[in-house]
């Protein structure tokens, strides 16, 4: 069906003008997306790939995991870097260590075609039984979030965005789809929050990954609160919101 819907050139649109700011190209794309477009957004393609949208020549937005290399679905074809895990990576203590991380996985990103990590992963960990965290950084707060802004900026700095996750309190891999983490307000701003607000405030990432798990009741990608009040209007965040992959229960 693709073929036959006739392209529009969109050269002069506004939205494809890198010069502008980034709301006033995001307002005028969205003021021509027809609302079946805007939902098809929404899901992918296949398992790393948005929906083109041929009709504006927006072609699919591919991303890939993880924290710890980029993750390419082709048998083998494409090669890619296993760098250290996170966790001996954070060992070091070394934000710039971090930064040339980002960097460097950003660049493989890039060769492998695709536009986002999905990456880093700075939940905190909790217990060695959590079967993920040697892909997250530390247990200290302080650390984590000095860190993540030192990845993310390495990474953006290559024109690749980074997709911080699991936002938020997803410390355990056991029922993670339907586990309750029931946190208090001064635990969440203590412990569990510093680290993913530097990374918007400090780095600026480009996109979140919303968790599987509740947080006090209410799952995390469909958490009002969460979401807009505190990662969007108190922090001021930008960017976009990823569900982790079966995230989404409307």
């Amino acid at each position: 069906m693709d073929k036959e819907i006739q392209k529009l050139d969109t050269s002069e649109f506004p939205f494809m003008n890198s010069t502008l700011e980034l709301e006033i190209r995001v307002e005028d794309l969205l003021g021509r997306l027809t609302l079946n477009e805007k939902f098809r957004l929404c899901v992918g393609k296949r398992w790393w790939y948005t929906n083109p949208i041929r009709r504006l020549n927006i072609d699919s937005f591919a991303m890939h995991d993880g924290p710890h290399g980029v993750r390419v679905d082709n048998k083998g074809k494409i090669q890619t870097t296993y760098f250290p895990s996170t966790i001996c990576r954070a060992a070091t203590w070394s934000t710039e260590l971090s930064n040339r991380f980002g960097i460097a996985i950003a660049e493989e990103v890039r060769d492998v075609g695709a536009h986002m990590l999905l990456a880093p992963g700075i939940n905190i960990q909790r217990t060695p039984m959590c079967g993920r965290t040697f892909e997250y950084q530390t247990e200290d707060p302080y650390l984590n979030k000095k860190l993540v802004v030192a990845v993310v900026k390495g990474v953006q700095s290559q024109k690749i965005a980074a997709c911080v996750k699991h936002f938020i309190c997803n410390n355990q891999e056991t029922n993670r789809f339907t586990v309750d983490s029931v946190v208090s307000e001064r635990a969440l701003q203590e412990i569990y929050y510093p680290a993913f607000k530097a990374a918007v405030q400090e780095a600026d990432a480009w996109s979140i990954m919303s968790c599987y798990n509740k947080l006090n009741g209410i799952y995390g990608s469909e958490h009002k609160h969460l979401l807009r009040e505190v990662l969007m209007r108190t922090w001021g965040f930008r960017g976009f919101v990823v569900s982790d992959w079966g995230a989404t229960r409307a």
